[in-house]
């Protein structure tokens, strides 16, 4: 069989795989359908490409087919509103944020600098603080054991003192 061929193929087999799922992905109705398109098909799409010399759409796709980071890169994103750009930097995990977008830089975002997840919190700081309105009240004090207290309103005396938060 020629690379050609091999290709095509490919591309046929993962394409019988796909199948409709309902979601908001197409408009504003549960009833609108979309088909996510799987990591196999665009593997096959970018063998395609390449035997056709795109090596552009080829490494487009192939980059693709890997988990993205999703986090959006609009400067002011108010809740509510669906970001307009998204980094798309592959990563090891689906849902795991690049090493760009780690609450550890934060401060270089411009965003809430809360160490509380693996997500970094979307919300700009408020005024003369590192961290927005929501979070914070948590506390900052470092444990013996290292690692951050970060209760909400923390009423541990040596923490509200060592705390910028608890002041």
């Amino acid at each position: 069989m020629s690379t050609d061929t091999h290709a095509v193929k490919a591309v046929l087999d993962a394409s019988a795989q796909l199948t409709p799922h309902p979601g908001y992905i197409n408009g504003d109705d549960y009833d609108d359908w979309y088909i996510p398109v799987t990591p196999a098909l665009l593997r096959a799409l970018a063998e395609l490409a390449r035997t056709g010399t795109d090596r552009d759409l080829a490494d487009r796709l192939e980059r693709y087919s890997h988990p993205l980071c999703m986090e959006p890169l609009d400067a002011v994103l108010p809740s509510g509103t669906i970001p307009k750009e998204w980094c798309g930097i592959p990563v090891q995990s689906p849902g795991d944020p690049c090493g760009l977008h780690v609450p550890q830089r934060a401060k270089d975002l411009r965003r809430c600098s809360w160490p509380g997840d693996v997500r970094i919190c979307r919300t700009s700081p408020t005024a003369g603080n590192d961290r927005c309105s929501t979070h914070a009240m948590y506390c900052r004090a470092v444990k013996t054991d290292g690692k951050i207290c970060n209760r909400w309103d923390c009423k541990v005396p040596k923490h509200r003192h060592a705390s910028p938060a608890g002041a």
